[in-house]
């Protein structure tokens, strides 16, 4: 998952996709690979729970236990997180081997694991964007505005492997999916409608996905589009 743009919310789509994949009993895993910021625990309410983070992953390397790494993470819900946090994000010469781990667990049980994907590493040659690459798809995260539609198709570029865009309502200028989907020249994987109950529920803890919002409903339809895959 990669935002387009700055705001987004591809962290708030990647949760939804991570809880609602959960919910149908697919073992999941979360990963953020922000290389800098207050951490994705802090957005999902968890940022007080224990459990390792990035920092103390620094010094991973080689052929990893990933049930045991999956054991240890905090926990959102049913969703294993690793969260970058103040103290740093992923080490470089760690970074694949714990994704190459947590990919490892959850195919051999026919889950999904979901990298949150740091969009000012593209083009840098940083490990997280390396990573796209190896993604069975890329989903980009695409307001419906002038700036996300271009900040989508920079995002395209970088992206050798499938891809598929999530629309962000609302659309300030009118834009219609079908002609953003044609300026991008990707197909449309979901639509993400304004979801009033959202912030109030990231504010008081709870994480971007409760009740049944607009936010919700996207996180189970793109689990019904990875459902089964890997088996």
């Amino acid at each position: 998952m990669v935002g387009a743009r700055g705001g987004a919310g591809a962290s708030v789509v990647a949760a939804s996709l991570a809880r609602a994949a959960a919910r149908r009993r697919a073992p999941v895993c979360l990963v953020d690979l922000a290389l800098v910021g207050g951490g994705l625990d802090v957005l999902l309410g968890v940022e007080q729970d224990p459990g390792v983070r990035w920092p103390d992953l620094a010094d991973a390397r080689g052929r990893l236990d990933g049930e045991d790494l999956l054991a240890r993470l905090p926990r959102w819900g049913p969703v294993p997180v690793v969260s970058t946090e103040r103290g740093g994000g992923p080490e470089p010469a760690a970074l694949a081997d714990v994704v190459a781990a947590l990919a490892e667990v959850t195919a051999a049980r026919s889950g999904l694991l979901v990298l949150d994907v740091d969009r000012a590493a593209l083009g840098t040659g940083a490990a997280g964007a390396a990573l796209l690459d190896a993604c069975d798809e890329v989903l980009v995260v695409t307001p419906l505005d002038v700036t996300g539609v271009a900040g989508a198709a920079a995002v395209r570029d970088h992206v050798a492997g499938p891809a598929a865009l999530v629309l962000r309502r609302p659309a300030p200028g009118r834009l219609a999916p079908a002609e953003v989907a044609e300026a991008v020249g990707l197909d449309v994987a979901a639509t993400v409608r304004w979801d009033r109950t959202l912030a109030g529920a990231v504010e008081r803890g709870q994480g971007p996905c409760v009740g049944r919002g607009a936010v919700v409903r996207a996180g189970r339809e793109l689990a019904a589009r990875y459902a089964g895959r890997g088996r």
